[in-house]
């Protein structure tokens, strides 16, 4: 397999093309991904008939994004353009594409599997961009039919971002430039496609169980009001914890598994706390019920920066292989809205893998894998890595 990744910043959609391909590509890829800043959605076509032109891509997806990550830089709300080229020998790949239409009507995992193209016992593994406004109420509901038809598939990805209405997001699928709905591609075959989703907060307090909940509204834990309890946990944080608090870093985790007799970093999937609910209970970006494990989590710059540098260190340092290629799905609150200095998420990247080639774009939502199950999250790095399988 080969891998390579470039970014521009020229202005015109021949002059981007020529600066991408001037830092390097695959010589007829079996996939292309193409990430635009909204600076140059009214270029769009072109430039996807210009790539198409001059690499010869079999295949290619991609999007717009507020800011673009290219192989050593995070361009912040920027004109920018990336490109990611990939030979991929003996892999499968299929492009696919999914409207709320389809999923209002198909009605068997039939229908799911013709669309998408794939058997489950090709064991692929997929890259998806579902368009926020358009699709977004039908994500999870779509991740989680996959993740039920492909079992054990690994499934990635990040929703468009830039467009602040419907209609302003673009979505690429080979010479198209579609609105709306979710654009992907499977692949199956010779590669080993690893995601690892840092969700880059720390627990504070200590566990409770949810006994009232109704909808994403949790009530009460261990029997107290949820408000309650979450004062307590205000009191007695230091100073620093409870100055993050104040400035709404503050976020709910629920416990992936919950026959752990423990918990720690990582074992939760982080949700927003949304509001205030009767001055007694809590609203939540997730649906809760009664009976779960939760804990309030604050997300820091340091936690954050911990997070991605102990996963990433351990997927190098657990494989002979080294990764090839990567894909990265950073959430528009990180870079410098986050972090003191910029390129923080791709800096690490080259740290740990030096030799990947790597592009991607700041989303709306992240997607990526947790205890099994893939989500949309946030304020999160999704990374994909890509290597030859043994």
């Amino acid at each position: 397999m080969e891998f390579k990744a470039a970014i521009s910043t020229h202005r015109e959609p021949e002059g981007i093309v020529d600066d991408l391909l001037s830092n390097g590509f695959v010589a007829r890829p079996d996939l292309a991904i193409l990430f635009v800043s909204p600076h140059h959605e009214d270029a769009c076509e072109e430039l996807l008939q210009v790539v198409l032109d001059k690499t010869g891509a079999s295949n290619l997806i991609g999007c717009t994004g507020e800011s673009i990550i290219g192989p050593a830089s995070e361009l912040e709300r920027t004109p920018a353009v990336a490109l990611w080229t990939a030979a991929l020998p003996g892999v499968r790949v299929l492009p696919f594409v999914i409207d709320l239409d389809d999923v209002n009507n198909f009605e068997t995992v039939e229908d799911w599997s013709d669309r998408i193209g794939i058997d489950r016992d090709e064991s692929p593994s997929f890259i998806v961009l579902p368009e926020p406004f358009t699709f977004g109420p039908a994500v999870e509901h779509t991740l989680g039919l996959m993740d039920q038809l492909y079992p054990g598939s690994t499934i990635v990805g990040g929703l468009p971002s830039g467009g602040s209405q419907p209609g302003q997001n673009r979505l690429f699928l080979n010479d198209q430039v579609l609105r709306q709905g979710l654009i992907g591609v499977s692949l199956a075959g010779p590669i080993s496609v690893e995601a690892i989703v840092s969700q880059g907060c720390r627990p504070i307090g200590e566990p409770y169980v949810v006994t009232s909940a109704e909808q994403n509204v949790i009530k009460e834990l261990r029997g107290r009001p949820a408000v309650e309890i979450l004062s307590t946990v205000f009191n007695q944080a230091d100073e620093a914890d409870q100055a993050l608090i104040r400035q709404g870093r503050l976020h709910i985790g629920s416990a992936i598994d919950e026959a752990r007799n423990s918990f720690g970093s990582g074992d939760f999937l982080i949700r927003n706390l949304l509001d205030f609910v009767d001055e007694t209970a809590i609203a939540v970006a997730a649906f809760i019920r009664p009976g779960q494990t939760i804990q309030f989590h604050i997300r820091d710059a340091e936690s954050a920066d911990k997070d991605m540098h102990r996963l990433l260190s351990a997927s190098v340092g657990d494989n002979a292989a080294p990764p090839r290629g990567g894909l990265l799905f950073s959430c528009n609150g990180r870079g410098t809205r986050m972090f003191e200095s910029p390129n923080h998420d791709i800096s690490i990247v080259n740290e740990q893998a030096p030799d990947c080639a790597v592009a991607g774009f700041f989303a709306a939502g992240e997607i990526g894998p947790v205890g099994g199950k893939t989500f949309v999250h946030g304020l999160t790095s999704s990374l994909v890595l890509f290597r030859d399988r043994a």
